[in-house]
């Protein structure tokens, strides 16, 4: 698929949910295996990641998390 909305469209779905979630392939991967783990801040889930953009920077991402600690 060429785009998230091309994926939405296929999956019928509305292409702003594919988006939000594509953000998630960007995370840094210690940050990925707290989630998988359920290790993670409490406070840091889906809806959070939904309503908050991270930076790219896998370090700058860390720093955030770590203020929920």
């Amino acid at each position: 698929m060429k785009s998230g909305s091309e994926i939405a469209k296929n999956e019928g779905l509305h292409h702003s949910v594919v988006n939000e979630l594509m953000r998630l392939t960007l995370l840094a991967p210690d940050i990925i295996t707290q989630l998988m783990s359920g290790t993670q801040p409490r406070r840091l889930n889906l809806m959070w990641f939904q309503r908050n953009r991270l930076p790219v920077d896998w370090q700058a991402q860390r720093t955030i998390i770590d203020g929920f600690k």
